[in-house]
C-alpha cells in the first residue's frame, strides 16, 4: 500500500482568524470620529451624540465588513456582511460615486420636503454617514462624512444647520479642512493600487536624443502626417462636414424665428474681443466673433457653425470611445450617441454649453492619451483643451476634476504622476486661463456676482431643479437604452462580449462615464445652485459605452437596428422640417410668434431714415438689440441693459458722438425708464407692430417701442 504525500491529500484549508484586527481596523474610525468633532468644534448634548453616532456606526460597519472574511464572526453579522457583499464588490471608484450620489439625494429631499426641524439637523447629518458605513466600509463612511461636513459649511448659500453646528471657526478654515480631508481619503484610496504596465524610459530624454536627428525626423515626421490624413483625417473630417451642412440645413427650414438670443449673444461679445465678460468666460464668444471673420454674416452661417461644433463633439466622442473598445464598439456608441438631442438640436443654439460639445470629449481623449503615454505633446493639448473649457464656462472645472479624479483611480497613477504629464497639463491650462483671471480681479468678478444672483433661489425650487436635472437627462437616454434591450430581446447576448475597459481598468472608465454628472450634482447642492438640463449636453460621450457594457446585446443585431433608427431619424427630420414652422406658430403661438428680425429691420430702417447715419450702440430688450446687432451692417455694438460696465466697449462720449437706438416692448417698465432717461433734444419714441404669419396661420401681434435718440452732432 502506497502512502499518500502529505501535500497531495484532501485537506480542507479554513480561512485565517482575523478577529485580531477587528480592533485594528475599528480604530482608525474611532480616531476620525473624534477629529471629526474637533474640527466642528461640537457643542451641546445633541451634537455630542453627533460624535458618538458617527464612531459607532462607522464602527459597525467596518464590523459587518470584516465579518465578510471572518470564520468566527457573529451571526448577525456575518448575514449582514452576506446583504452588503454585491456593493462590497463593486470598484472604489464606484463606491464613492455612490455614496456622493446618495447623500446628495438626501440633502436634496430634505430641501424639497423640509422634514427634519433645524434643531434635530444632526439626524439626517449622521443619516448618510451611518449607511455608507454600513453598505461600503470604513473609507466610505469617512469619504460621505467629510462630504458631509461640505454641506454643512456652504460659503455660497445660508447655513441649514447654523442653529445646531454653532463654530468659532471662519467659514474659510472649515472649506480648507473638507478640501485637506478630501484630498487625504483621495491620496488613502489611491494608495492602494498595483502598477499596470512597465515603466518608460522619461520623454525629457527621448525627446533630447531625437533633437540630435531632428532633420531626418522632421521630414519622417511630415511624411507620417500627411499618410495619416489621407487616410484617416480627411475622410473623417468629410464625414464631420456632411453631417453638419445636413443639419444647420434642417435647422434653417424647421424655424423661422431667428436665431436664439444665446447665440446672438455670442456674436455681440465676439466682435468686441475682451478677456471676460459680465456673465461668462471669453472663449466661446471669441470663436464666434472668429468664425464671422472669415464667414459671410447669415442665420446659415451661424446655424452651420454650431452644427459643426456638435459634429466635431461626434469625431471627439468616436476617438475617446476607440480607446475603450473595438472598431464595432465605436460605430455602435457613435450611433447611439446620435440618438440622443445633444449633437443635433441642442447643438443648434451656440452658447457657453454648447461650445462644450466639442471641447469636453477631445480634452478627455487627450487625457486618457497623456494616461497611456506619458508623453508631453498629449497632455499640452490635454492642458490647452481644459482651458479653453473653462475658459468658455467654469462648468469646466467639472471636467478638470473629473480628470484627476479619474488619474487617480488608474492603476499606473503612480507612473503618470511622477511624468511631467499632469504638470504640465496644469501649467498650460493655467496660462490660458491667466489672462482672464487677471480680468477677474481688475473687473471685480462680475461672472461671479452675476452667479449669486443665480444661486438665491429658495430651497424647494432647488430641489425640484436637482430632480428636474436627473430624470430630464435620464429621459434623453430612453431611446438609446430601448434600442438595445430590443437587439438583445430579437438576438440575444454577445457570445464573446468585447472587454469594455480594457488595459485601464473599470474604475477609470465609470469615473470617466459618470463622475461628471454626479459631480455635477454635488455641486449644485453644496453651491445651492439651479441645475438646468443644458449644463448636461457635453458630458454622456462615454454613457452609450456603458449602456452595452451593461446590457450586453448582440453586437451585429444592435448595430443594424441603431443604423435603422437612425436612418428613420434623419428621414423623418427632412421630410417634416418645411412644416414645422406652421405646427410651432400653431401648436405655441405665444412662444413661436416673436419677430425678432423682422422688428429689428424695421427698426435699423427707421434710425437710418430719421438720423442718415450709421448705428453705432443699440439698447433695451436682449433679443431685439441683439437681433439688431447681428443685422446691422454698420458696425452696431449692444449697450446690455443700458449697463456701462456691462458694456465697457460703451462710454457717455461715445452715445453723445454717435447716438442710441433703444427697443424696449411695450410692458417692460424698467427699460421703458431707462431708455426714456437718455431721452434729449431732438430724440423721438415711435411704437413698431408686426405680426407673423406661416401658411395663413397668424401669430400674436408684437408692439415694440423704438427710441431714437439721434448724435449729438448731428441734432
Amino acid at each position: 500500500m502506497i502512502e499518500t504525500p502529505l501535500a497531495a491529500r484532501d485537506i480542507p484549508v479554513t480561512a485565517p482568524e482575523t478577529r485580531s484586527s477587528w480592533p485594528r481596523k475599528i480604530l482608525p474610525s474611532l480616531a476620525a470620529g473624534v477629529l471629526l468633532g474637533l474640527v466642528a468644534l461640537f457643542e451641546g448634548a445633541p451634537l455630542f451624540a453627533v460624535g458618538v453616532a458617527v464612531v459607532a456606526m462607522t464602527s459597525l460597519g467596518v464590523a459587518v465588513h470584516a465579518s465578510l472574511d471572518a470564520q468566527s464572526a457573529h451571526a448577525t453579522f456575518r448575514r449582514l456582511g452576506d446583504l452588503v457583499r454585491p456593493l462590497r464588490d463593486l470598484t472604489k471608484a464606484t463606491q464613492f460615486m455612490l455614496v456622493a450620489f446618495f447623500v446628495t439625494s438626501v440633502f436634496a429631499l430634505e430641501l424639497q420636503f423640509d422634514f427634519v426641524p433645524n434643531r434635530y439637523g444632526f439626524i439626517e447629518l449622521i443619516l448618510p454617514v451611518a449607511i455608507a458605513a454600513i453598505l461600503f466600509d470604513v473609507l466610505g463612511g469617512l469619504f460621505c462624512a467629510a462630504l458631509t461636513i461640505a454641506y454643512t459649511f456652504q460659503a455660497l448659500a445660508p447655513p441649514r444647520f447654523a442653529p445646531i453646528l454653532e463654530t468659532d471657526l471662519p467659514w474659510q478654515m472649515s472649506l480648507i479642512t473638507f478640501a485637506a480631508a478630501a484630498i487625504c481619503t483621495a491620496f488613502f484610496f489611491a494608495s492602494e493600487a498595483q502598477p499596470l504596465f512597465p515603466a518608460r524610459p522619461g520623454q525629457l530624454q527621448i525627446a533630447l536624443r531625437a533633437s540630435r536627428h531632428w532633420r531626418h525626423d522632421l521630414l519622417a515626421g511630415l511624411l507620417r502626417v500627411y499618410a495619416r490624413l489621407k487616410t484617416h483625417v480627411l475622410p473623417g473630417a468629410a464625414l464631420v462636414l456632411l453631417y453638419a451642412l445636413f443639419w444647420s440645413t434642417f435647422a434653417s427650414l424647421s424655424t423661422l424665428r431667428g436665431l436664439h438670443g444665446d447665440s446672438l449673444e455670442a456674436y455681440s461679445w465676439g466682435r468686441e474681443f475682451v478677456f471676460g465678460y459680465y456673465k461668462h468666460p471669453p472663449f466661446w464668444s471669441w470663436v464666434a466673433g472668429a468664425w464671422f471673420s472669415i464667414m459671410p454674416r447669415s442665420n446659415f452661417s451661424f446655424l452651420l457653425l454650431s452644427e459643426l461644433n456638435g459634429a466635431l463633439g461626434l469625431a471627439g466622442a468616436w476617438t475617446l470611445i476607440g480607446r475603450f473598445g473595438n472598431r464595432r464598439l465605436q460605430m455602435l456608441g457613435i450611433l447611439l450617441l446620435m440618438l440622443t438631442p445633444f449633437y443635433q438640436f441642442n447643438a443648434q443654439r451656440f452658447n457657453a454649453n454648447t461650445i462644450l460639445l466639442s471641447i469636453w470629449p477631445w480634452t478627455l481623449y487627450f487625457f486618457v492619451r497623456s494616461v497611456e503615454t506619458r508623453m508631453v505633446r498629449h497632455a499640452a493639448i490635454c492642458g490647452l483643451l481644459a482651458g479653453f473649457a473653462i475658459l468658455s464656462k467654469y462648468f469646466g472645472a467639472i471636467l478638470i476634476a473629473t480628470c484627476f479624479f479619474a488619474a487617480l483611480t488608474h492603476d499606473s497613477r503612480r507612473r503618470y504622476f511622477t511624468s511631467a504629464a499632469p504638470y504640465v497639463a496644469t501649467a498650460v491650462a493655467v496660462l490660458v486661463f491667466l489672462p482672464h483671471l487677471a480680468w477677474l480681479f481688475r473687473d471685480g468678478f462680475q461672472p461671479f456676482i452675476y452667479l449669486s444672483n443665480r444661486i438665491d433661489l429658495a430651497d424647494r425650487a432647488i430641489s425640484n431643479q436637482y430632480f428636474g436635472f436627473i430624470t430630464g437627462n435620464l429621459a434623453f437616454f430612453v431611446l438609446p437604452s430601448a434600442v438595445l434591450l430590443l437587439a438583445r430581446w430579437r438576438k440575444g447576448t454577445e457570445p464573446a462580449p468585447p472587454k469594455i475597459a480594457g488595459h485601464h481598468g473599470i474604475s477609470f472608465f465609470n469615473v470617466l462615464a459618470f463622475a461628471p454628472f454626479v459631480l455635477t450634482l454635488v455641486a449644485g447642492t453644496v453651491g445651492h445652485a439651479a441645475l438646468g438640463i443644458p449644463f448636461a449636453v457635453p458630458i454622456f460621450a462615454l454613457i452609450p459605452l456603458a449602456l452595452i457594457h451593461h446590457v450586453m446585446p448582440n453586437i451585429e443585431a444592435a448595430l443594424r437596428t441603431t443604423r435603422f433608427c437612425v436612418g428613420a431619424l434623419v428621414v423623418g427630420c427632412l421630410v417634416v422640417a418645411p412644416t414645422l414652422p406652421y405646427l410651432n406658430l400653431r401648436l405655441s403661438k405665444k412662444h413661436y410668434s416673436e419677430p425678432r428680425q423682422e422688428i429689428a429691420d424695421l427698426a435699423i430702417d427707421l434710425w437710418r431714415a430719421q438720423t442718415g447715419v450709421p448705428l453705432r450702440f443699440v439698447a433695451g430688450d436682449r433679443d431685439f438689440q441683439l437681433a439688431v446687432v447681428f443685422l446691422s451692417r454698420d458696425n452696431t455694438s449692444e449697450f446690455n441693459n443700458f449697463n456701462f460696465r456691462w458694456s465697457p466697449w460703451v462710454t457717455p462720449e461715445g452715445l453723445a458722438r454717435h447716438g442710441l437706438m433703444a427697443i424696449c416692448r411695450t410692458d417692460q417698465a424698467p427699460c421703458n425708464e431707462r431708455a426714456t432717461l437718455h431721452m434729449r433734444e431732438g430724440a423721438k419714441m415711435t411704437p413698431i407692430s408686426y405680426q407673423r404669419e406661416v401658411w395663413g396661420e397668424k401669430g400674436d401681434i408684437w408692439t415694440v417701442n423704438v427710441y431714437i435718440i439721434p448724435p449729438v452732432a448731428a441734432h
